[in-house]
């Protein structure tokens, strides 16, 4: 598992890493870092599930984290992802979308890191409704240029778009490079419908461009009532995802 998230960094930045780590601290030794947090806080719940964190801040040395900073997307991604397999392989489960990010501590020195992590339940859609815990951390950074976001009508349903009914809806915010679609509860926004896949769709928000990508969906993922595989957003799109029925805002 490992070798394989090495070789996706390596396909992805064409080893520009080596470069940008002219200390010891190497992207692989912190994946397996965060394997080991999956590990040591596992803990055996309800109906025998493991419950492990979701949430990770790996703390760096302020050198490293500079030197890190332009990749620190990427890289807080595929840690995201080589996590969710790892739980996949060892029968652990999340309860809530599965983040890396990245922290300076004044206290480390170049080429040291450690990481914490927590248990952040995420947003749910049941029945039109968005419902998101009190005690949620922000989701995300800074806000995306265009103020990307999905509207979601009471049911469901697509409202006509005036300002009556827009003020029925509710907005979630797009607010990271990648945000998971699904049924299952390590997504970034879970959508509580039998006819949504575990992990549906992503959109995939960079620039000026938004784009759905569906990920093998037993239903399909559908875009003003056509069936896709990928397609470009605008601002007005309709989403459809089961039964759940979703508007692509941005201004």
């Amino acid at each position: 598992m490992l070798q394989r998230f090495e070789r996706r960094l390596e396909g992805m930045i064409e080893g520009t890493f080596a470069r940008a780590f002219k200390s010891e601290l190497q992207p692989v030794e912190v994946a397996s870092a965060v394997q080991r947090e999956m590990d040591e806080r596992a803990a055996i719940v309800a109906q025998g599930r493991t419950l492990v964190p979701n949430d990770f801040v790996v703390e760096l040395a302020g050198s490293d984290k500079e030197r890190l900073e332009v990749y620190s997307d990427s890289l807080g991604q595929e840690l995201s992802k080589l996590a969710r397999e790892y739980a996949t392989e060892q029968g652990y489960s999340f309860v809530g979308p599965v983040r890396v990010r990245f922290d300076a501590a004044d206290d480390l020195q170049t080429g040291r890191f450690r990481i914490r992590s927590g248990v952040i339940r995420g947003s749910t859609v049941e029945s039109g409704e968005i419902r998101q815990p009190v005690s949620d951390h922000p989701r995300g950074g800074e806000s995306v240029r265009g103020r990307p976001r999905l509207l979601i009508s009471p049911g469901g349903a697509v409202q006509d778009g005036s300002p009556a009914s827009q003020g029925m809806q509710q907005a979630f915010e797009l607010n990271t490079q990648v945000t998971l679609l699904g049924r299952g509860t390590d997504c970034d926004l879970r959508l509580v419908d039998n006819g949504v896949s575990r992990h549906h769709a992503e959109i995939r928000v960079e620039d000026d461009d938004a784009v759905l990508v569906d990920l093998g969906s037993t239903n399909g993922t559908f875009v003003n009532g056509q069936q896709v595989k990928r397609a470009r957003l605008v601002d007005g799109t309709r989403i459809s995802l089961g039964r759940t029925t979703m508007t692509f805002r941005r201004d």
